[in-house]
């Protein structure tokens, strides 16, 4: 059996998934399962103001979630934002909780 992470969703990241409805928070589900087993080897880099963070899509649905590892003795993968790409609301939305924290 491989390595399992954590995954954690930051306040407002919990706040955007239940903003979801059932079916999204179903495909987010999904996704936190992939984090868990995969961490930092899922979805794709980002860059920019968000260099060191990760983002795994779902193009159907048109949701985003941003996320990276913590620096902690053991492996957390922390979800910053759950969201549309919408003129790249969803990151911006991550740079200011990122700045904020």
């Amino acid at each position: 059996m491989g390595l399992s992470y954590k995954v954690e969703l930051i306040p407002e990241a919990q706040d955007d998934f239940y903003k979801l409805d059932n079916s999204q928070r179903l495909h987010v589900k999904k996704s936190l399962i992939k984090l868990e087993n995969q961490g930092m080897l899922a979805g794709e880099a980002l860059h920019g103001n968000l260099a060191g963070y990760r983002k795994l899509k779902h193009k159907k649905l048109g949701l985003r979630i941003v996320f990276h590892e913590t620096v902690n003795a053991i492996e957390i993968i922390e979800v910053i934002a759950i969201g549309k790409r919408s003129d790249n609301e969803i990151y911006t939305i991550s740079e200011k909780r990122i700045r904020n924290r």
